[in-house]
């Protein structure tokens, strides 16, 4: 039998029964906690279900671990495929979801904003873009540039400052509040962007749910 146990709004676990006796006496799960478990459709209190517990004989003020909702989940090989037959575009919307993801967890992000403005600038050259294209493959006439260098310009100094901005955030959060060692090569973030934190992302939620730590962004 395995045990879920809520605590000011969030759930961990599932637990067995051996590891809820030792959090209990370790005093990560406190009496006051609120514990399910795979029989049981209602939650009551962990003194209920286990009036013998052991006083724990060290305090955890804490308690269980902060949890925090996983990062996007989606392979980083699916957002590749889709992002080449979208011509780059999701790749711009995917940015701006996994700053959001950021934003939500760490509220003094603000890799959102710099995405967004990226995400402007590329809406602003996009049309420019499809006339190229369809010139260079055939189906359509020569059109003389439309967007002049400063906004190209413009938009490689969003990619730089967002990309960069959101991997220093992310080093700083899975090194600090959820710290599972994150390392992020700056060589592989320049190059590869939200393709390359995605990668990571997946990683991530692996470990999370090994460690059954995970919270699923519903």
């Amino acid at each position: 039998m395995t045990y879920r146990i809520a605590r000011n709004g969030q759930i961990f676990g599932p637990y067995s029964l051996i590891e809820v006796q030792r959090y209990l006496a370790s005093g990560q799960i406190l009496p006051t906690d609120l514990a399910q478990s795979d029989a049981m459709q209602e939650w009551l209190p962990i003194e209920q279900l286990f009036p013998t517990a052991p006083t724990p004989s060290i305090a955890h003020p804490g308690g269980l671990p902060k949890l925090f909702p996983d990062p996007p989940d989606l392979p980083w090989w699916v957002a590749l495929i889709i992002g080449i037959f979208t011509l780059g575009f999701f790749f711009q919307i995917w940015d701006i979801v996994e700053a959001a993801w950021m934003r939500r967890v760490d509220r003094a992000s603000i890799a959102l904003y710099l995405f967004l403005a990226e995400g402007a600038v590329y809406l602003l050259k996009l049309p420019q873009t499809f006339h190229t294209i369809a010139y260079n493959t055939g189906y359509g006439p020569q059109v003389e540039p439309g967007h002049p260098f400063p906004l190209t310009l413009l938009g490689f100094i969003f990619l730089l400052a967002s990309r960069f901005v959101f991997r220093n955030e992310l080093l700083r959060h899975f090194n600090g509040p959820e710290p599972i060692g994150l390392r992020l090569n700056w060589f592989l973030t320049l190059l590869f962007g939200g393709l390359y934190f995605q990668y990571h992302f997946n990683r991530i939620n692996e470990l999370k749910r090994a460690l059954r730590i995970s919270v699923p962004d519903l």
